[in-house]
């Protein structure tokens, strides 16, 4: 009997306390759920650009040209101002010949990119590049030594030209654009992307900037 008023005395006891809480509900447990949002980036973060163009293909041998570039919108016009690097190589692959040979290419550059018209865009750069002495403007208007042809040396290129964007606002995508090579026929580098050869300094080029 004794047991049985004890259990009594728990059971409507622990009804007592469940009253007093309450049941929880459905407000209660929205006010307990945790909610994360992301953090906005910063503004110059927004404002950051990134891309560069690529470029493959056989231009009597095999050839790579991979040019990074990371630009800062200056401000809402469209004006983009950033630095670059070219970096090319050359490959000829000739099972007949013993005289296969590489060549590498490099150089920093900085550019400014300002938006025109919807899609369209001006661009100017500058660009220094370290390559075989042949391969410049200046070689071939004043021949050198034969011998030091392949001599690896500094030129520049001041080059401008024009492009579009083949999507998003105008100011951002994928894109094709032409430049000319302001340095010739004196100096600059002979980009293996001329149109025509050598005998023409534009040359024609693919990328993307987001």
């Amino acid at each position: 009997m004794r047991k049985i008023i004890l259990a009594s005395a728990l059971i409507i006891s622990s009804l007592s306390i469940f009253a007093q809480e309450g049941i929880p509900t459905s407000s209660d447990k929205d006010s307990q759920t945790k909610v994360f949002f992301e953090k906005p980036k910063p503004e110059w973060k927004e404002k950051l650009r990134y891309g560069g163009t690529f470029w493959l293909g056989f231009f009597g041998a095999f050839y790579i040209d991979a040019s990074p570039m990371v630009g800062y919108e200056l401000n809402d016009k469209g004006t983009i101002a950033g630095i670059g690097a070219n970096f090319i190589f050359q490959g000829t692959f000739n099972r007949n010949s013993s005289t296969n040979t590489n060549n590498t290419i490099f150089g920093p550059k900085i550019f400014v990119r300002q938006q025109v018209f919807k899609r369209f865009f001006a661009h100017a750069e500058y660009e220094f590049i370290r390559a075989d002495a042949y391969q410049f403007y200046s070689y071939i208007d004043n021949p050198i030594n034969p011998s030091a042809a392949f001599k690896k040396i500094w030129g520049s290129s001041p080059l401008i030209g024009a492009g579009f964007y083949q999507g998003g606002d105008g100011r951002r995508g994928s894109f094709i654009s032409l430049m000319y090579n302001l340095g010739y026929p004196n100096r600059g580098f002979i980009s293996p992307q001329s149109l025509l050869g050598s005998e023409t300094p534009i040359t024609l080029r693919y990328g993307f900037l987001f």
